[in-house]
């Protein structure tokens, strides 16, 4: 079963800025939300990257995001 989770991603920009990015990511644990959208920013070569949070979404963001099976969205 699929479980939304949000998750915070910060890397530095081309002038050295800290970038924070958070995804709705839906996934069946914390672990494949994880490697999700580690593949996912690896294919965007996105390289220096550190994920700061993994958490499950909120009912309230879990209905917002309203994200299907092994659907990812940017939030911000």
């Amino acid at each position: 079963m699929q479980m939304p989770f949000v998750t915070t991603v910060s890397f530095p920009d081309r002038d050295g800025a800290t970038v924070r990015l958070q995804y709705g990511v839906a996934a069946p644990d914390e672990r494949a939300a994880r490697s999700e959208i580690e593949r996912r920013l690896i294919n965007q070569e996105i390289y220096n990257y550190s994920i700061a949070e993994i958490r499950r979404a909120t009912s309230r963001e879990a209905e917002e995001l309203n994200l299907p099976a092994d659907g990812i969205r940017l939030l911000n």
